[in-house]
């Protein structure tokens, strides 16, 4: 006999259903196929697959008493499917009321669909027969106390509008993990439909025109406030299954999951580079192990991450964790959450609010109202635990798995995904608001776009605490030279916009007043009007998400001609139509890590290789000032230093301004600039004429011309 007609005939009896509640033998061969890959998802608790197969036979045969078991069973396990689920088990009792374990399954229903006192009464009956078996008494416990605990969430429900993010990018697939840029222009999400790259694949990864859809990474981007139609991201997919789990918050690190026979499941990375994401790697160190590792967060420093592993020596099932990372680059020193956060239960999908002082998860502990409910912890700073963690509250949290919720940097938006009534198909994307009642952001970001020569420039920035102790390293992208860093509001920082050749801009950044949400936008450039003044310090007090500060050498000629003072600009968003704000993006996926001293050591090795280097008809200046009326330029300071003096005009009519002094070496003129800026012209820079054409110090050595002079 056939072995998978004697599977079937054993899961009948064990159902207490006779042979003649099914007729599959006689149907013809694919259906019956279609019912074999149905019972094979069954049997591995896979039941959104398997309810889509037994759904459609029972279309065909729709008075198959046992279709409608199975049916409903799997129903009872997909959120907007109960309904179908409590009909089609209704009418197996009424017809074989010995069906196999109907009652242990109307308990479980019951508990779905908000009938908790209903669901109690059942289980305690059930419970005292003493005829089940191990398993089914643990999950009847579990089930009683998510009754328990979902009883006073629903009687105080918090105030919410959730609504359907629209089709795009919600399609009839399935749709679900989002996480979002900080600008919420950009959403990455996992999909599985009819676009996944390896189409219908069997469980073993084969093809197979009766295999489910395999996932992939999909994105969509917002233009004119409308989500557009999504696209898989090249890079990242593959035949099996890809799967986004988190972004940095600069929007330039994508976090994957891949599984394989060997690993269990480990976290890949993908990094930005310009506008193209590369091949994803796994995370170097000791993140990754033989156990499953699948979802991540990443501090906004980008130098701690949140994992949750299934690693031994846990509370129970996944815990959550957190590493450092090494100046290697790798990730180490992994510790436990503790038990505050992690319980019996599996603790998975984390999410750090920029901020660092909120965290947000799923768990099947706590008081969970049914499977994995949102939880936030805040983090004490006193000891720098985190606290016992609260339920967000119903209607965001469901009898359901409530799983991968992200905040928008603000705090104010909650993306999330559900299969709920009135979506588009399968999971949709979700956007809640508010997204934790009563909590807000303690978040500055400070953006902008970073030039050399008004040209996109993958700068570099360094940002340091008040008390000299670095917070994180980062770098504009290189193909827009747009950046995004978010800090904690309440501090003071110093921000360093490095240039290996035109040196540093320091930027003091006094948030000490903001005890909320704040932005800031700061635009540098290097080069041709560089010497204009710069921003130096910066007040951002509540209410600045409104407001930006631009660098003055970002304007377009009109605006050259009103800067006649060493005082910043400041402008509101609204109003502001330079170039430099048509230009301007959001600022995400722009930024990534650098190390400390990166930027000296550059310096110093490009001085010493060429500091001391002569050429024939190459000489050296100091470049001071740029001024369509250069009358304004205040002279008075370099007297004592040989005066200045007009050079070369550029844009038609901007006059360069030059101490009035020539120097045969680079390290001639690094001396005398260094004199230049202790008497107050800081933002002096080395400039080059080398037979009769004005050269920038980037381009005497991009053009090799000092490797052609001697030492002098």
């Amino acid at each position: 006999m056939n072995k998978k007609l004697i599977a079937l005939l054993f899961l009948l009896i064990y159902c207490g259903l006779q042979a003649q509640d099914v007729e599959s033998t006689k149907w013809p061969k694919q259906q019956q196929k279609y019912f074999e890959s149905a019972n094979s998802f069954y049997e591995e608790k896979l039941y959104t697959f398997a309810y889509e197969r037994y759904d459609s036979l029972l279309k065909l045969h729709p008075n198959d008493l046992y279709l409608k078991y199975v049916t409903g069973i799997s129903a009872i396990y997909i959120s907007d499917k109960h309904k179908i689920a409590e009909k089609y088990l209704t009418e197996v009792k009424e017809k074989n009321k010995k069906a196999a374990d109907l009652d242990f399954y109307f308990a479980l229903l019951y508990h779905k669909t908000y009938q908790f006192e209903k669901s109690l009464a059942l289980i305690e009956t059930l419970l005292k027969t003493k005829k089940l078996n191990a398993a089914q008494e643990k999950e009847l416990n579990k089930v009683a106390r998510y009754c328990r605990n979902a009883i006073p969430l629903i009687e105080k429900p918090i105030v919410a509008n959730i609504k359907n993010i629209s089709s795009p990018p919600n399609t009839k697939g399935a749709e679900y993990s989002p996480v979002v840029t900080a600008d919420e222009e950009t959403i990455f999400f996992t999909y599985r439909g009819t676009k996944s790259l390896g189409g219908l694949r069997d469980l073993y990864g084969k093809q197979n025109p009766l295999g489910i859809y395999f996932e992939d990474v999909f994105l969509s981007q917002k233009k004119d406030g409308k989500w557009q139609e999504p696209r898989g991201l090249i890079t990242a997919n593959t035949v099996a299954n890809d799967a986004v789990i988190a972004i940095s918050n600069d929007g330039q690190k994508l976090f994957l999951f891949r599984s394989n026979e060997t690993d269990g499941g480990d976290i890949y990375e993908s990094k930005l580079t310009g506008s193209e994401f590369s091949e994803p790697e796994k995370l170097k160190g000791d993140i990754n192990s033989t156990s499953w590792e699948g979802s991540v967060s990443l501090s906004s420093n980008q130098n701690k991450i949140i994992f949750a592993s299934e690693r031994p020596g846990g509370f129970g099932g996944k815990d959550l964790y957190v590493a450092t990372k090494a100046d290697d680059g790798s990730w180490g020193k992994v510790k436990n959450l503790g038990k505050n956060i992690n319980t019996e239960f599996d603790d998975d999908a984390p999410f750090l609010h920029p901020d660092g002082r909120t965290l947000v998860f799923s768990s099947e502990g706590h008081n969970s109202m049914g499977g994995y409910d949102i939880f936030l912890s805040d983090l004490d700073e006193i000891d720098s635990t985190w606290k016992k963690p609260t339920n967000i509250g119903h209607p965001i949290n469901t009898t359901d798995d409530d799983i991968f919720y992200v905040l928008s940097a603000d705090g104010k938006r909650g993306y999330f995904a559900s299969a709920r009534e009135g979506g588009s198909g399968d999971k949709d994307i979700y956007v809640v608001e508010p997204a934790v009642a009563s909590k807000k952001s303690v978040l500055t970001v400070v953006k902008g776009k970073l030039t050399e020569n008004l040209k996109p420039y993958e700068g570099r920035v360094e940002v340091f605490l008040e008390n000299g102790k670095m917070f994180g390293g980062f770098y504009a992208n290189s193909s827009t030279g747009n950046y995004l860093i978010s800090v904690p509001s309440g501090y003071n920082y110093k921000f360093n916009y490095y240039h290996p050749i035109f040196g540093d801009r320091p930027y003091e950044i006094r948030i000490s007043a903001v005890d909320g949400y704040a932005e800031k936008i700061i635009n540098i450039n290097f080069g041709d009007a560089d010497t204009i003044p710069k921003l130096k310090m910066v007040d951002v007090v509540p209410g600045d998400s409104v407001k930006k500060f631009v660098d003055p050498s970002m304007y377009d000629n009109t605006s050259i001609a009103n800067t006649q003072t060493n005082k910043t600009t400041e402008m509101t968003t609204a109003t502001t139509t330079t170039k430099s704000n048509e230009n301007n993006s959001n600022g995400n996926t722009i930024i990534s890590n650098l190390s400390v001293n990166s930027v000296a050591e550059e310096r110093i090795a490009l001085l010493n290789n060429f500091g001391n280097k002569t050429l024939p008809n190459l000489n050296f200046y100091v470049q001071v000032g740029a001024y369509r009326k250069p009358q304004n330029f205040p002279n008075s300071k370099l007297a004592q230093l040989g005066g200045s003096k007009q050079a070369e005009t550029i844009m038609g009519d901007v006059q360069l301004i030059v101490v009035n002094k020539l120097f045969g070496t680079w390290n001639e003129a690094e001396t005398y600039c260094k004199k230049i800026k202790s008497v107050g012209y800081s933002d002096a820079f080395i400039t080059a004429n080398y037979n009769g054409k004005r050269y920038y110090l980037t381009d005497l050595i991009k053009e090799k011309i000092l490797e052609q002079a001697d030492l002098k």
